[in-house]
């Protein structure tokens, strides 16, 4: 693979020439190193990102039974993955920052309710190549933030059209689902190389897709979304795709506060850095400050840490 010195990110096209895990890495539990780190930047007033790492788990919380076995377990197999999440605010007046939070809140709050529960990698002894009605249940957390994002601006006066980006990030190992709307970005960096897993949803990007080149139009259009959360826009149209994950990936959830400032060649050392995931957001916040900060800026890092054993059935 390239060197992050010579690399810019590969668009997700190109993501069947990564390389694949193992089916051996398949069948083993991962943990996730994840961290975030915001930060308002030196031109705006208010920070009108917000990110959320969530762990989506199956509690079972017993408080009292007569059953003569130990209770410690019961539940044990059943979690659900970790969520990642980034929403870039839009619309002025105070109204960017109500949408995000609203827009993360309602999407954290509809996932923990409806996404359907699967065991731990391995505890079937078979390889999964999907998770049934994840797709549906992201879709669906998606229109429940929009519809919360709309009435949030229906209840104010001074920010009618306020909307948002929103990354979302669902992680099972070996598997990974995305579901997107705007130019916030997901990138992965995998052995040295750096993959963007979603496309912007610009206007200059809708017109580079259609016309199949890069195509010079004035600088605003980089900018002006055509598919958003809210924002006075028809009903948003995430793109969401299924990857599969590798032992020592890196996630990289963001808002362009940061890319419009830190090139993929910075982005892809900065993730190669053998720190936590904590240093590694900061970093790359603290990097686009230094290339000016013209924007709200935000990270989330999670690196996938695989245990060095396959998983075992737990005891019943």
């Amino acid at each position: 693979m390239p060197s992050p010195h010579a690399i810019a990110a590969k668009p997700a096209t190109t993501l069947p020439d990564m390389p694949r895990a193992g089916a051996r890495e398949d069948l083993r539990a991962a943990d996730f190193d994840a961290a975030g780190a915001t930060s308002v930047g030196l031109a705006r007033e208010r920070n009108e990102d917000q990110f959320l790492i969530a762990c989506l788990e199956r509690t079972l919380r017993i408080l009292g039974t007569s059953v003569g076995v130990d209770t410690s377990r019961w539940g044990a197999r059943n979690t659900v993955g970790t969520l990642l999440v980034v929403a870039d605010g839009m619309g002025g007046q105070g109204g960017g920052d109500v949408a995000s939070s609203v827009a993360v809140h309602s999407v954290a709050e509809y996932l923990c309710s409806v996404m359907p529960w699967f065991d731990r990698p391995g505890a079937s002894g078979q390889r999964r190549d999907s998770l049934p009605g994840v797709r549906t249940g992201l879709a669906a957390a998606v229109a429940q933030g929009e519809r919360a994002v709309q009435q949030a601006a229906e209840a104010r006066v001074d920010a009618p059209k306020m909307g948002t980006t929103l990354t979302i990030a669902y992680a099972h190992y070996p598997l990974l689902y995305l579901a997107h709307v705007g130019d916030s970005r997901c990138y992965l960096w995998r052995q040295g190389a750096l993959f963007q897993l979603t496309r912007d949803h610009t206007v200059a990007e809708q017109l580079r897709q259609r016309l199949g080149q890069e195509v010079d139009v004035d600088p605003q259009w980089h900018h002006v979304l055509w598919n958003a959360v809210g924002a006075g826009s028809p009903e948003a149209q995430p793109d969401i795709r299924r990857h599969r994950l590798a032992p020592n990936d890196v996630l990289l959830l963001c808002s362009d506060g940061l890319t419009k400032h830190v090139p993929d060649e910075r982005i892809a050392e900065l993730l190669a850095a053998p720190d936590r995931a904590a240093t590694r957001a900061s970093s790359l916040v603290h990097e686009a400050n230094l290339g000016g900060g013209s924007d709200n800026i935000t990270a989330v890092v999670a690196h996938c840490i695989v245990r060095p054993d396959p998983v075992a059935e737990p005891p019943r």
